[in-house]
């Protein structure tokens, strides 16, 4: 097993503290499902397109537009601005918004939404060609919102800060347009700009729509809320606890098992969501042996998990009935930021004032599943990498300039990809 030196701080805090079916927006777009033997054979031949990165800047917050060729490679064409201010949490390591889906695409109405977690806000942009056009900008319903869910036209907007809630709103021509009483505590009460350990990661529907999930760190649960026909809220979730330390990202295979990142034990488990609201453990905590674990991303048949902890990625594989098993080699399926980044986690000093590595956390791949892009944002860049049939990374691109690095609790979060 690779040695797990360097980063302990963020795991031991962690420990303590506490998309796939059309019409869902997610980082990326729908998956679908591979034949046997190959990446992803039924989606439609690529053509290219785009990867959008969420600046984060304390000051002025921005989306950073490339264009994505065939063969992996980006080309910068255009910031643009959200009107809004990114935001820090408290002694984070490495993720200044400790969560995942903070930048999100639904391409049923070419629009992206991105999170502005330092004014409490949120902005939609219509997607025109290569360009961001017609910046929306509302209230986030709370303090320091940090995830979207996106289902039609129904949204919710996790908001990590104060008291912890999530909060409905309809996505019209004219941006989100908040829903009368859509608002449901979470039961977690924060600062207004919180720790990092104690902040809910995540929103999100599940593949039918008729539930909506929350990860929380400090309660170690996953709360569920049913969703009625017209996009309501239940009164209250119905709340399980993880069996794993810490639950932070979560996605969906093609069967609608869920499979969510433990970030105290860097594993991941897998559940049935029952339609009581219930969770069915069907595969319990497979830990890779790598560090801090807490983004997950599918592409094609296969999931890949970032590890900012060892500056790497490991690679998970689910079969038809929901049972996850570990890919790669010794936990590891790539490096982030190259070997010599690993090599930096690696003689790193335990408690180093700064963290080592390229600090991989964000990813995303596109819709035929061969293409997956890492965000990393102690080195400053995004890497793409192409998956093989197999399921192995190919690094085919780094993205060198053009984007923050991350320094004094800030940097750059959230990554889109179609």
């Amino acid at each position: 097993m690779r040695k797990r030196t360097g980063v302990t701080i963020a795991a031991a805090l962690l420990m303590t503290g506490g998309a796939v079916v059309t019409g869902i927006a997610s980082a990326q777009e729908t998956p679908k499902p591979a034949a046997k033997g190959s990446a992803s054979s039924g989606a439609a031949k690529d053509r290219g397109g785009m990867v959008l990165v969420q600046s984060n800047d304390p000051k002025a917050n921005s989306i950073l537009a490339f264009r994505r060729a065939t063969n992996g490679k980006l080309t910068a064409t255009g910031v643009f601005k959200t009107g809004g201010r990114g935001g820090s949490q408290k002694d984070n390591p490495f993720d200044p918004l400790a969560s995942q889906e903070s930048l999100v695409f639904d391409k049923a109405h070419r629009t992206v939404l991105v999170v502005n977690a330092g004014s409490n806000t949120v902005t939609t942009f219509r997607v025109r060609g290569e360009r961001l056009v017609d910046p929306q900008t509302v209230a986030s319903g709370g303090y320091f919102p940090t995830s979207i869910a996106v289902r039609g036209t129904s949204v919710f907007v996790l908001n990590a800060g104060g008291k912890t809630n999530v909060t409905g709103f309809e996505l019209t021509s004219a941006g989100l347009k908040k829903v009368s009483g859509s608002t449901r505590e979470l039961g977690v009460t924060n600062a207004v700009v919180p720790l990092f350990t104690d902040s809910p990661p995540q929103v999100g529907f599940t593949p039918n729509g008729k539930q909506l999930l929350v990860s929380t760190k400090s309660k170690n649960t996953i709360e569920v809320f049913e969703v009625d026909g017209v996009g309501r809220l239940s009164a209250e979730a119905v709340s399980t606890t993880s069996v794993g330390a810490v639950p932070f990202s979560f996605v969906f295979d093609k069967n609608e098992h869920l499979l969510m990142t433990e970030a105290g034990n860097s594993g991941v488990s897998s559940y049935t969501v029952e339609k009581n609201g219930t969770l069915k453990a069907i595969t319990r905590s497979v830990e890779s042996g790598q560090k801090v674990l807490c983004w997950i991303a599918r592409a094609g048949d296969f999931f890949y998990g970032t590890n900012p902890g060892s500056s790497t990625i490991s690679q998970y594989i689910v079969d038809d009935k929901g049972h996850v098993g570990l890919g790669g080699k010794q936990g590891v399926i790539a490096d982030a930021g190259g070997a010599a980044a690993v090599k930096e986690v690696a003689e790193a000093e335990a408690g180093a004032a700064k963290a080592p590595g390229a600090g991989p956390i964000d990813l995303a791949a596109t819709a035929d599943g061969k293409l997956l892009y890492v965000q990393n944002t102690l080195a400053g860049t995004v890497e793409g990498f192409q998956v093989g049939a197999d399921g192995s990374l190919k690094l085919v691109t780094t993205l060198k300039t053009g984007l923050p690095v991350f320094k004094n609790g800030s940097g750059m979060e959230g990554i889109v990809v179609w």
